[in-house]
């Protein structure tokens, strides 16, 4: 299975289909009506990338027996940027195309379809809109279930809407940022349609400015979630809040992130789930020990839904660190390790660590070609043995960069 970030974080608010089709009219009208301008600050128009893969993968199906095969890999991108005035309008295009050698009944392709608007009404206000469409599989091995040889991958689709509204600058001694969005989750395939979830997420909020490149934060979020596919076994219904105090920091040339911390809580409406919450916190730093060196440190402790019907959902805690180093102004080194632990409480009572490596060599052939090489482990181990795994795979690419 190719690793591609596959969680699927798709947001918006509305009325199921009906909100996305108003938000993209509410989109192209202002767009129709705002003034032309022809000082863009960006790239305008057309740009078009791709890239080529060959991977060699020990497991493919990220079971305990293992499955290796080959696969080839073609990832077109397109991205459609215009400016009207001080408005910006992005359209992307990302496709994975995906081909095993022996296991051919795996052969999948993966579409993510966004549209963005991003309005500069005033100094003080500010709005963003989302439009979002994903076809995807499931990388098999990142959930809590027990990985079962099937014919496919788990195939999933997401549609997104999602409006921000800006009060203030960054610039700003204070700020509100307010946020709604929708997200539809649907599965196809391997049924698994009882994890099939409509979510609502308002989000609120504060930032104030203690120093010239320090903010404080306060943000609380209340999501509604709805398990649209009735079923005999579960029902995932309910609510999930959180409620955070941070930091935003950019304190030298040297290190900038943020950190956020602060309760959360997972209701369940159906009464044979247990309810989950307590101490949340999220965590995303950059340190530059000098030009050439990028280390990024990142932790969060939150909620996550369980995709066995057994389970309602559970904690999970994740660290990272990764390292981008750069030998020559034409060769980059990349490293990154994280460990995520999943705190299964009820029948099973069980406790799963996810670890991943990664390492990787990037050489730029051409200012438009780049030639990298990367090794990748990725492996479970959990106190009951027969969710243990573990794979290693080998990617060669080449890729354009075109700007």
């Amino acid at each position: 299975m190719v690793q591609r970030g596959m969680g699927l974080v798709v947001s918006s608010l509305g009325n199921k289909n009906n909100l996305i089709l108003c938000l993209t009219a509410i989109c192209v009208a202002i767009a129709l009506l705002l003034p032309s301008s022809a000082g863009a600050q960006e790239r305008q128009g057309l740009l078009l990338n791709a890239g080529l893969s060959v991977i060699n993968d020990s497991n493919i199906t990220r079971t305990a027996e293992k499955t290796p095969d080959k696969a080839a890999i073609f990832s077109p991108q397109l991205q459609f940027f215009n400016s009207i005035g001080q408005h910006n309008f992005i359209f992307g295009y990302q496709g994975d195309f995906v081909v095993y050698d022996d296991n051919t009944q795996y052969n999948y392709n993966d579409h993510q379809l966004n549209l963005r608007a991003i309005f500069d009404h005033s100094y003080r206000i500010n709005s963003e809109f989302t439009l979002g469409y994903q076809q995807q599989v499931e990388e098999p091995g990142i959930n809590n279930a027990l990985n079962q040889l099937s014919t496919e991958f788990t195939k999933l689709t997401g549609k997104s809407a999602a409006a921000k509204l800006y009060y203030g600058t960054p610039a700003s001694t204070g700020q509100f940022v307010f946020g709604v969005d929708h997200n539809q989750l649907r599965h196809t395939n391997n049924q698994q349609s009882f994890r099939d979830l409509d979510r609502n997420t308002f989000t609120g909020t504060f930032f104030y400015r203690m120093a010239p490149k320090t903010r404080l934060l306060l943000e609380a979020s209340v999501a509604s979630l709805d398990n649209v596919t009735e079923t005999l076994f579960a029902d995932f219904s309910g609510d999930e809040n959180r409620y955070l105090a941070g930091v935003e920091w950019e304190a030298t040339a040297i290190t900038s992130g943020t950190f956020k911390v602060g309760y959360q809580k997972r209701d369940f409406e159906d009464p044979q789930f247990i309810d989950i919450g307590g101490l949340s916190y999220f965590l995303d730093m950059v340190w530059k020990p000098n030009t050439y060196t990028n280390i990024t440190i990142g932790a969060q402790r939150t909620t996550q839904e369980s995709a066995e019907q057994d389970i309602g959902g559970f904690i999970t805690t994740g660290y990272s660190l990764g390292l981008d180093h750069a030998l020559s102004a034409r060769t980059q080194l990349k490293a990154t390790y994280s460990l995520d632990e999943f705190d299964i409480i009820g029948a099973q009572d069980r406790t799963d660590k996810m670890k991943n490596i990664i390492l990787g060599v990037n050489l730029s052939l051409r200012t438009w070609l780049d030639i990298s090489l990367e090794y990748r482990h990725f492996a479970r181990s959990s106190n009951d043995e027969i969710f243990d795994f573990s794979s290693d795979t080998v990617e060669l690419s080449l890729t354009s960069k075109f700007n």
